[in-house]
């Protein structure tokens, strides 16, 4: 697994990073646990045709969380 962010003031330099800290009331934890569960249903069942996913919360202010699929290769 490799996680992968931004700084806010640089969106455009993606940077592999050692850790990351969420911050977040339960339920939004809940949402995101079932939101991982729906990707890797989604990368088992449909393979390379399931690349990836954006987490989307009805919070104001929020950080995107996306889920990529190992196992499309990218050109």
């Amino acid at each position: 697994m490799k996680i992968y962010g931004q700084a806010q003031n640089n969106e455009s330099e993606l940077e592999i990073l050692s850790e990351a800290t969420l911050v977040a009331e339960p339920s939004t934890l809940r949402d995101l646990a079932s939101f991982l569960y729906r990707c890797a249903d989604a990368i088992e069942d449909q393979g390379e045709s399931w690349e990836h996913e954006h987490f989307e919360n009805n919070e104001v202010v929020s950080p995107h969380f996306v889920v990529f699929n190992p196992n499309v290769v990218r050109t």
